[in-house]
């Protein structure tokens, strides 16, 4: 829960600062180049296509703030103009990650993300959302479906099923994949009892399945080199026409620590 005194008093101490740079197209773009290297100003004029007395008139009220030195002719960032550098490209990513998905989170229940990982929703800045079209409402699905079973290491958290997931657990390629499931009750009641017979034909030595009682609302994959994340509808319903799919090392990090939050409350189930 945010604390909405202490947020609103954080906001009065530094909204100075934040103005500082996103009033300033100019002190924000040094600020970004000089992250590359130090640089000297006729550089800085090539790239950041600025004349070179609004450069330095930028590069003054840098100084000015301990953000960036000037040595032997190059412009630097001192440690606190590191630091600054690397909050303003994770407030980007943020705001880029937010237009990205807005269609998946807009209406929908983003509460079973956690707060820390929504908080670092800059991650996932490289997503893309893939809509159903009406001419093909499961092309989307089958996309997901079809990386997932081409994956050597499959971790599920689903409270929807899925008839590819027997696909995941038996087809010619299981006993190269390892497989981590949670799985809400009303999942688990399905595989029991429309597919005892498979699930005791199994080679179980790479499957794991954990219940989770926690009545969560949520269809996520995390695979070899993406995630995929589907969410529910303010209206409990679940959302099969959109989805969200990211990948890259930050992403496949975000998801990790997705599933790693909810197998810390799930417990192991045997088949």
């Amino acid at each position: 829960m945010v604390d909405m005194n202490r947020a609103l008093g954080l906001y009065d101490d530094v909204k100075g600062d934040m103005k500082f740079f996103v009033n300033s197209d100019v002190r924000s773009k040094i600020l970004l180049s000089l992250r590359e290297k130090p640089k000297d100003l006729p550089i800085l004029r090539k790239e950041l296509d600025f004349s070179s007395s609004t450069i330095l008139h930028g590069i003054y009220q840098l100084e000015d703030k301990n953000f960036v030195f000037k040595n032997s002719g190059l412009y630097y960032l001192s440690q606190m103009g590191e630091l600054a550098a690397i909050k303003l490209v994770n407030l980007m990513k943020s705001f880029s990650s937010m237009n990205k998905l807005e269609s998946l989170f807009l209406n929908h229940e983003i509460e079973v993300i956690p707060p820390h990982l929504l908080e670092g929703i800059d991650n996932l800045e490289q997503g893309q959302i893939i809509e159903s079209k009406l001419q093909n409402l499961m092309g989307p699905h089958k996309a997901i479906s079809d990386r997932i079973l081409n994956s050597k290491e499959i971790s599920i958290i689903s409270s929807v099923f899925f008839p590819e997931y027997m696909d995941l657990l038996k087809d010619s390629n299981s006993l190269k994949r390892n497989v981590n499931l949670i799985m809400t009750d009303n999942v688990r009641d399905i595989l029991l009892n429309q597919y005892m017979d498979d699930l005791n034909n199994l080679d179980n030595s790479k499957i794991n399945i954990w219940k989770i009682d926690d009545p969560l609302k949520l269809s996520f994959a995390l695979a070899d080199d993406f995630i995929a994340l589907g969410l529910f509808l303010e209206n409990g319903v679940y959302d099969s026409n959109r989805f969200l799919i990211s990948e890259g090392k930050e992403s496949l990090n975000w998801g990790n620590r997705l599933f790693n939050h909810y197998l810390g409350q799930a417990n192991e189930f045997k088949l």
